[in-house]
């Protein structure tokens, strides 16, 4: 679709009535056209802010359990007594 070259609006007064019309008419057109590609971007803005705050939501998630995870890697370097990581009995013979 190639776009119609629309006549200066500013001597519009010198304008003939068809002239005019045909201004007129494209200047609907375009108005017409552009509130269209608005509804289209405002659906597609709707949709990414949604998804914009699933994805906050699930990086406070992450955050969340990152914190819970770093608790627990310092609880259990901090628990001395037991030695999670100790070669079982067996393979200590072995050697």
């Amino acid at each position: 679709m190639t776009k119609k070259r629309l006549r200066s609006s500013e001597h519009a007064d010198t304008l003939s009535l068809n002239a005019l019309r045909s201004l007129v008419a494209g200047l609907v057109d375009q108005v017409t056209a552009l509130s269209a590609e608005v509804k289209e971007l405002r659906i597609e803005n709707a949709a990414r802010r949604e998804e914009n705050a699933e994805l906050r939501l699930e990086n406070t998630r992450l955050k969340v359990d990152n914190q819970l995870l770093r608790d627990e890697i310092a609880r259990i370097r901090t628990c001395r007594h037991a030695r999670p990581f100790a070669r079982p009995a067996w393979r200590r013979q072995r050697m």
